[in-house]
């Protein structure tokens, strides 16, 4: 697309997203970070000095949401994560049966998802408590794929 076809107004920004999971909007989020990659590896034959080839290996899906931590509000308690159980097998059974989220990003002024990740899981979560600073909770995923404005 060349700079004529642009369209003013269409730059996505962090007043006008909106992230959801699970259909759910993410109350109090801060910022989002998506990252899909694709691993390669180089093939290096014998009597070539240079790479043959890369050839593809993975598809990695990675993202994180910072967000303020709200008393009473817990990923936890919105069933995304698993809780730890009253005993170790139960706190393992939690963790193995617990489902796939999904998330979204859309764009408040259109409607439109810019982004859709899909079978997500909470690989982590932390937040840290200092003097004179609102709480903030990080939170790391893990997902299988992402699907942006286009379904690609």
């Amino acid at each position: 697309m060349g700079m004529a076809d642009k369209t003013k107004g269409a730059i996505l920004t962090g007043c006008r997203a909106r992230l959801m999971i699970q259909g759910v909007q993410v109350g109090y989020a801060r910022g989002v970070e998506l990252s899909e990659a694709i691993q390669y590896d180089p093939a290096r034959v014998l009597g070539n000095i240079e790479v043959e080839e890369h050839v593809p290996l993975a598809y990695d899906v990675r993202f994180s949401c910072s967000m303020y931590r709200l008393v009473g509000e817990t990923l936890k308690k919105a069933g995304w994560f698993p809780g730890v159980g009253k005993s170790t097998r139960e706190h393992l059974m939690n963790v193995l049966t617990s489902g796939d989220l999904s998330a979204t990003l859309e764009d408040v002024k259109t409607g439109q998802i810019v982004a859709n990740v899909e079978q997500v899981k909470i690989a982590s979560h932390n937040w840290s408590v200092t003097s004179g600073d609102a709480v903030g909770e990080q939170v790391e995923f893990v997902a299988v794929r992402i699907r942006d404005e286009t379904g690609e």
